[in-house]
C-alpha cells in the first residue's frame, strides 16, 4: 500500500493549501513571542502540512520534530527517549561544544534528525537523575541559547503531545506542565525557540491553556478540513469521477481522500470503495462500544454514549455547552468526535463517521 508521502509523489498538484501555509510561514518569520497549537479534527493534514512549510524555510532554521503519533509513552523515560536522539558512543559532556560541533556538520533536522541531538553520556545522566525533567529543560535551553548565538534560528514542534498528559516527573508533578512553563520561557520570556503544538485533541488543549495558564501566551492556528472548492481540486488530481458523490461522502477530509485513492487502485469504484470504507468505520464504532460494553474499556455507559451520539445524527453541529460532561470527553479522546475550542461547536470527526454514527444508532 502506498503511504502518503509516495501519493502526493504520484501526484504533484496534490495540495493547494497556500493560505494556511502563508499563514504559518508568516508565523515563523517573526521573533518567537507566543506558543502555537495547531490543531484540527484527524487527517484533516496537519502533520503534512508542517512538513510542507518547513521544507520550504530558508536555511538558517533548524527544526526539531518530536512525534509522539502510536508512541507508548507512559513514564518518564518514554518521554525521554522520544524526545531525544542519542549520539550513541560520545562521551562528551559539554552542550555548547556539542552543538558547535552539530552545526558545523551543518545538521538539519527536518527528516533526518526527529528528536532533539545529545551525546550517549549528558542523555545516561538525565536517565538517572533524580530530577530528570528539570535537567532536560536546562539541556534543551543550552542548546537553543547556543544555536541562536551562531545566527540561526531554531523551531520545536510536538505531534500528538496529548500523548504524554498523564505523565509523572520524580516529584509526582504532571510533566506537562513544566513542558509548557518551559515553552512559555523560550517564546515570550527569551525569544529563543519557535515552539508549536499539533494535536487533535482539542479538550487537552482547552485544559492546558486554562491549568498552565497560558492566557496571552499562546494562539491556535486551525488546520481543517479542506473547503469543496478547494477538494475539488484535489479530487481532480486523484482521479475521482463523480466529485458530487464523493464530497457527500467523505467532504474534505484528506486521510479519507487518500483511502479511497488506495481503494481505487485495489480495483474498487467509487461507491464501492466508500462503502467499503464506510464498513471500516461502522466496525470501529461498534469495537468501542463492546469493549466499553464488555467491561474492557473504561468509559460511560453505552446507553449513555448511544444517547449522545444520537444528537449527531441530523449532521448539524452541537455547541459545546449543550454536550459537554463524561461522555462528550470520552468520544473526543477516541477520535469519534471532533471539538473546536475557537468556535466552541462539536461534531462528528468526519462526514464518514457522521454516516457510521447513523448506521450504528438507528440499527
Amino acid at each position: 500500500m502506498s503511504t502518503p508521502d509516495q501519493i502526493m509523489k504520484e501526484i504533484p498538484e496534490f495540495i493547494d493549501r497556500e493560505a494556511d501555509i502563508k499563514r504559518m510561514k508568516a508565523v515563523l518569520s517573526g521573533r518567537p513571542n507566543l506558543i502555537y497549537f495547531v490543531y484540527g479534527p484527524i487527517n484533516s493534514g496537519k502533520t503534512a502540512l508542517l512538513m510542507k512549510v518547513l521544507e520550504e524555510l530558508p536555511g538558517e532554521y533548524r527544526v526539531f520534530y518530536i512525534n509522539f503519533r502510536g508512541r507508548d509513552v507512559e513514564r518518564i523515560e518514554d518521554f525521554l527517549q522520544v524526545l531525544f536522539k542519542v549520539s550513541r558512543g560520545d562521551s562528551r559532556d559539554n552542550v555548547k561544544e556539542f552543538t558547535k560541533d552539530l552545526i558545523k556538520e551543518g545538521f538539519k533536522a527536518l527528516g533526518k534528525l526527529k528528536g532533539i541531538p545529545i551525546p550517549e553520556r549528558i542523555f545516561d545522566y538525565l536517565f538517572m537523575g533524580s530530577k530528570k525533567a528539570d535537567d532536560v529543560f536546562r539541556y534543551m535551553e543550552e542548546m537553543f541559547e547556543e544555536i541562536v548565538e551562531e545566527g540561526l534560528r531554531p523551531i520545536l514542534i510536538f505531534d500528538e503531545l496529548q500523548s504524554i498528559k498523564d505523565i509523572l516527573n520524580a516529584t509526582g508533578r504532571p510533566v506537562i506542565g513544566r513542558l509548557f512553563n518551559f515553552l512559555v520561557r523560550m517564546t515570550k520570556e527569551t525569544h529563543l525557540c519557535h515552539s508549536l503544538c499539533s494535536t487533535s485533541d482539542c479538550l487537552f488543549i482547552e485544559d492546558i491553556y486554562s491549568n498552565a495558564r497560558l492566557e496571552g501566551r499562546a494562539e491556535y492556528i486551525l488546520v481543517d478540513d479542506l473547503p469543496k472548492d478547494e477538494a475539488y481540486k484535489l479530487y481532480e488530481g486523484f482521479g475521482f469521477e463523480d466529485k458530487e458523490f464523493v464530497w457527500d461522502w467523505i467532504g474534505g477530509k484528506v486521510g479519507d481522500m487518500i483511502r479511497l485513492y488506495e481503494k481505487r487502485k485495489q480495483g474498487y469504484n467509487e461507491e464501492e470503495g466508500l462503502k467499503n470504507m464506510l464498513k471500516d468505520e461502522v466496525g470501529r464504532l461498534r469495537w468501542v462500544l463492546d469493549l466499553v460494553e464488555e467491561g474492557e474499556k473504561e468509559g460511560p455507559e453505552v446507553e449513555k454514549i448511544a444517547e449522545l451520539l444520537e444528537r449527531f445524527i441530523d449532521g448539524e453541529d452541537r455547541r459545546y455547552q449543550e454536550v459537554k460532561g463524561k461522555v462528550l470527553k470520552f468520544l473526543i479522546e477516541e477520535n469519534v468526535l471532533f471539538y473546536n475550542p475557537v468556535e466552541g461547536i462539536v461534531r462528528p470527526q468526519s462526514r464518514l463517521l457522521w454516516r457510521a454514527i447513523r448506521e450504528v444508532i438507528e440499527n
